[in-house]
C-alpha cells in the first residue's frame, strides 16, 4: 500500500514501517495512524488491561469493603496494598519485585478458560459488503417517545445509533463509507450491543446525519 494508492492512509506512528489508517480517538477526531499488526497489538494490551481490571476489581473491593467493615483502618489497607504490590520500595526495587510476582503468578496458575464478557476480542474480521446499509433517515418524536433521531437500514429494520462511540469511517470508491463500531472512550469493547451492529455502510447523502447522530445533535431530552 502506497501514500499514492490512498490518500488516507499514513506512514504508522509506532514501527515506521508500513501504512495504516489513522485511529479515532476517544473524542471522536483523528488519532494516530497504525498498521494493521500495530493496531493489532494496541487492541490485544487493551483486551488484557480489560481482564485485568474485569478479574481484580471485584476481588479487591469486596476485601476492602470487608475490612473496612470489620474495623481496619483504611491506611492500613492502603500500607498492605503497597507492600503486596511493592510500591513501598524504591523505584529499581520495586518494580523488580512486581516483576518476579509477575512471572511466578502466571507459573503457577493456568490461564482461564473464558475471557470475561466485557473483554474485547483480540481481532474482529469484518465484511464491509455485509454491513446493513442505511437507507433513510427519521426524526426524533418525542410525543410518541422517540427520544432520538434513527434510520432505516436495507433490511427494514429500525437503526438507532447513540452517541459518542469510538469509530472507524472508511470512505469507498462509490461515496459510501463504512463506519465501524470500534469501541467507547478508548475501551475496544465491541458496540453491536449498543449500536445494534457492528456498523453500517452510509451513502453521502446520509453522513450529515449519521455524523449529527454520533455526536448526540437532535436528542431530545
Amino acid at each position: 500500500m502506497t501514500r499514492a494508492a490512498s490518500p488516507a492512509w499514513g506512514v504508522c506512528e509506532d514501527c515506521g514501517d508500513a501504512y495504516g489508517l489513522p485511529m479515532p480517538t476517544a473524542a471522536g477526531k483523528t488519532g494516530a495512524a497504525l498498521c494493521i499488526p500495530c493496531h493489532t497489538a494496541h487492541l490485544t494490551r487493551q483486551a488484557a488491561e480489560s481482564q485485568l481490571e474485569a478479574l481484580t476489581a471485584p476481588i479487591v473491593g469486596a476485601w476492602a469493603a470487608h475490612w473496612t467493615r470489620a474495623g481496619l483502618p483504611f491506611a492500613d489497607l492502603l500500607a498492605m496494598v503497597d507492600s503486596l504490590t511493592g510500591a513501598d520500595m524504591a523505584d529499581d526495587y520495586g518494580a523488580a519485585y512486581r516483576a518476579r510476582t509477575l512471572r511466578f503468578l502466571a507459573r503457577a496458575h493456568p490461564a482461564p478458560a473464558d475471557l470475561p464478557e466485557d473483554a474485547a476480542p483480540a481481532r474482529v474480521t469484518l465484511d464491509l459488503e455485509a454491513l446493513p446499509t442505511l437507507t433513510a433517515c427519521r426524526p426524533a418524536d418525542p410525543a410518541h417517545g422517540i427520544r432520538r433521531p434513527y434510520f432505516i437500514s436495507s433490511d427494514g429494520e429500525a437503526r438507532t445509533i447513540w452517541p459518542a462511540p469510538d469509530t472507524l469511517n472508511i470512505p469507498q470508491p462509490d461515496g459510501v463509507r463504512a463506519v465501524i463500531f470500534t469501541g467507547r472512550r478508548g475501551r475496544t469493547a465491541f458496540c453491536d450491543r449498543m449500536n445494534g451492529a457492528p456498523g453500517y455502510r452510509v451513502p453521502a447523502h446520509l453522513w450529515p446525519h449519521v455524523e449529527a447522530a454520533l455526536t448526540g445533535e437532535g436528542e431530545w431530552a
